[in-house]
This record gives structure tokens, sequence and C-alpha cells, in this order.
């Protein structure tokens, strides 16, 4: 009888199975760096404000060391509503 029950439900289950592993080929993923703001302006594109800190040259605000290299300065970088790199000064040194 055991046999028979599990007979009857694999004759169920291998043909959904069949189908399962058609749909379940591998889709090509495909990744976007967009800081664009999906769904809230109809289609128009805008950026979204997303500091991250960020070393760079800072030769205005620390000066220059003794090789006339620029002092490192410590910015907060990010996307402007427009879509336009903004940098702003936050500190000298490099931590």
């Amino acid at each position: 009888m055991k046999r028979i029950i599990l007979a009857a439900t694999l004759a169920l289950v291998i043909p959904w199975a069949g189908l399962a592993a058609d749909e379940a080929e591998p889709r090509p993923y495909v990744r976007t760096d967009s800081l664009e703001l999906p769904g809230l302006n109809a289609g128009c594109h805008i950026c979204e404000w997303r500091p991250r800190p960020n070393q760079r040259p800072a030769a205005e605000q620390c000066g220059l060391d003794d090789a006339g290299n620029p002092q490192v300065g410590l910015f907060e970088c990010g996307f402007s509503e427009d879509c336009q790199r903004v940098c702003h000064f936050i500190r000298c040194g490099t931590s």
C-alpha cells in the first residue's frame, strides 16, 4: 500500500518538477549604479543625497606638506538632486 501511495505521489510530482526546472533557468542580472529614485517623478531623473566619506587633496583648507604636496582632507561627497557631484570639506587629516 505504501508503494502505491509513493508511486502515485511521484507520478504527480515529477511532471511539476520538470516545469520548475524550466522556469529556474538563470536570468541575466543587470546591476545599475544609478542614484535615481524610481517611480517618484513619473520618469524625471533625480538623484538622492547619499554622502560618503572621501579623502582628497585639500591644499586650500589644509595647506601643503614639506615636499610641496597638498595635505589630505576628509570630505563628505555625494550627488545633489540634479545629479552633480558635490563634496563638503569636514576636516584635515586622514581619519
